[in-house]
């Protein structure tokens, strides 16, 4: 059971002894010199660092060892001694004359722990594991760092600045409370510091809240491959419109009352027409809500995001892109596919395999037979007929070619044959997973895992 209590302690100009004067007693004194603690240290031999602070005199040193009663007088106690018996010694003493102690180290004989701390500016954040991993403790510190190190600390500083102005223009604790949640939240979803606003008009809770969307690229399927920013987005919005080449991972990232709406294609399901998604999105953020619609792979490559932004831009909503790393690169690359090679491969080219029905083809086949890798998006359907297509343009049959079905994810399929044979041996792979075909001596390179699916050449 943890019965930690977190506090956040000041020290400054308070006494605290460091008993131990090797590199972990610089550890524990340099952070406490980072607060501003009076800091003495007591052992028979120091480290030249800590003799230089002595000599600077930002620390006191008593070249001896720890003796009964040291204690006394000091705020907090550190141990970081070569002695189990000395270590016991200075717990109990500290312990009888209700000193907080830490033995580094030694959990038993501590009464309080550190934590791993990340701090930008007055923006400070502690992990504490009850003493049992410091090391995973700074894990979880630092992918804390990654996501709250940028905007937030610059706009923690910019709330204390505002604050005299809130506090004299609402008088009533719960208006203000208010005022500071829209403010935050507002600000977090746009990343504008509100530092050159008025201050009336910035901090009026009664004014509209505007509505912004964001079109995300979730990545090629692995929830793990959304961007920092795209996952950032997803965890503060209040609409999330998805497809069906989503993570369903990625939609429990999501507060509690985020409102999750469904426009993907199932099969022998309902389809929302483009129309209806672009409405959609205008209608939410005409209602003050932070929309992220969240589409596979990057929104601008093969996923219509253009269409959606223009709709959006022509509505007059603020509507903003976060890129994605698109299935025609990632999944190669997380099979070890280079998509281009000095070797064999100088160009690429990524080609539809589902046009729009409604217009001509515009794809000139020969054209594309002659570059050295050939990725091909939505073509699974259409696979015979593309094969065709290329081996008519003169590219060889035999030239390796595969295709992954849901690539990235722990339903992922590898199907590898030749432009001749791998039609049929697709169509054996009996799954309904997206796929993409890659066509070009590069395959050559695929790593195959030992438990993956694969049809061999």
């Amino acid at each position: 059971m943890n019965t930690l209590y977190p506090i956040f302690l000041k020290i400054e100009d308070k006494p605290v002894l460091v008993a131990g004067g090797g590199k972990v007693a610089e550890q524990k004194v340099k952070g406490l010199l980072d607060v501003r603690a009076k800091v003495t240290v007591i052992s028979p031999h120091i480290t030249p660092w800590l003799e230089a602070l002595a000599s600077e005199r930002k620390i006191d040193v008593l070249r001896r060892a720890y003796q009964p009663g040291d204690v006394r007088g000091f705020v907090l106690v550190f141990a970081s001694t070569n002695d189990p018996a000395v270590h016991k010694n200075i717990f109990e003493d500290a312990a009888a004359h209700n000193i907080p102690v830490n033995v580094v180290d030694v959990p038993d004989l501590c009464n309080f722990y550190l934590a791993s701390i990340f701090q930008n500016g007055d923006l400070k954040i502690a992990v504490s594991t009850n003493g049992k991993s410091p090391t995973l403790g700074k894990v979880i510190r630092d992918r804390i760092a990654s996501e709250f190190g940028k905007g937030y600390p610059e706009l923690l500083e910019t709330l204390g600045e505002l604050r005299p102005s809130v506090h004299s223009i609402y008088q009533e604790a719960d208006k203000r409370k208010s005022v500071f949640e829209t403010i935050v939240t507002d600000e977090l979803s746009r990343r504008n510091l509100p530092a050159a606003k008025p201050v009336e008009e910035l901090l009026s809770a009664n004014s509209p809240r505007r509505g912004k969307v964001y079109l995300v690229g979730a990545g090629p399927g692995d929830p793990d491959l959304i961007t920092v920013k795209g996952l950032r987005l997803l965890k503060e919005a209040d609409v999330v419109v998805y497809d069906a080449l989503a993570s369903f991972e990625l939609l429990s990232s999501t507060k509690e009352e985020c409102e999750k709406i469904f426009v993907g294609k199932r099969s022998g399901g309902h389809y929302v027409e483009q129309e209806e998604i672009n409405a959609l999105l205008v209608t939410k953020a005409g209602e003050g809500k932070i929309v992220v619609r969240l589409k596979g792979g990057d929104p601008f490559v093969f996923g219509r995001g253009g269409e959606e932004l223009k709709s959006l831009r022509e509505a007059g909503v603020e509507a903003d892109v976060v890129p994605g790393i698109t299935a025609g690169t990632g999944i190669p690359s997380s099979l070890g596919i280079p998509l281009t090679n000095r070797d064999v491969s100088s160009n690429v080219v990524f080609v539809t395999g589902s046009e729009d029905p409604a217009k001509e083809s515009t794809i000139d086949w020969k054209s594309v037979a002659a570059i050295d890798t050939i990725v091909v998006y939505m073509g699974i359907k259409n696979l015979q007929h593309i094969s065709s297509k290329l081996t008519e343009a003169g590219r060889d049959g035999e030239t390796p070619a595969a295709v992954i079905f849901g690539g990235t994810t722990a339903e992922e399929i590898i199907v590898s044959g030749t432009l001749a044979t791998i039609s049929k041996k697709a169509g054996e792979a009996e799954t309904d997973a997206p796929g993409i075909i890659i066509i070009g001596d590069v395959v050559k390179f695929i790593y195959q895992p030992e438990d993956a699916f694969v049809k061999e050449f």
